[in-house]
């Protein structure tokens, strides 16, 4: 579901599967679960707290006993995910993308 230029206040908001474009959050409870895709687009966000839940929740889990279980291999692998997600944005998010221009 869209949100377009909203204001959400003192709310707990399950973020899988939505998109929000021009929103306002002010002091809300930020869950993401794993569940879909979730986007945002020139949103603002103030005291809020964000947590991860569900699966999201079990695959960080997952990645912190990589890093910490597998030695230093653990330890190259997670930071080789980083340094792929800080690289390569998702389509239509970066750096050089001007956010007022819709995707193609």
């Amino acid at each position: 579901m869209a949100h377009e230029g909203k204001t959400f206040q003192g709310e707990t908001i399950r973020l899988d599967n939505e998109e929000y474009a021009n929103c306002t959050f002010v002091d809300c409870d930020l869950q993401y679960g794993g569940a879909g895709f979730v986007g945002f687009s020139n949103c603002k966000f103030d005291r809020c707290r964000w947590s991860f839940v569900d699966a999201a929740s079990n695959t960080l889990r997952f990645m912190a006993s990589l890093y910490h279980g597998l030695g230093e291999g653990g330890r190259s692998l997670m930071e080789d995910l980083f340094n792929s997600i800080r690289q390569n944005p998702p389509p239509g998010m970066g750096p050089d993308v001007d956010p007022d221009t819709p995707p193609e």
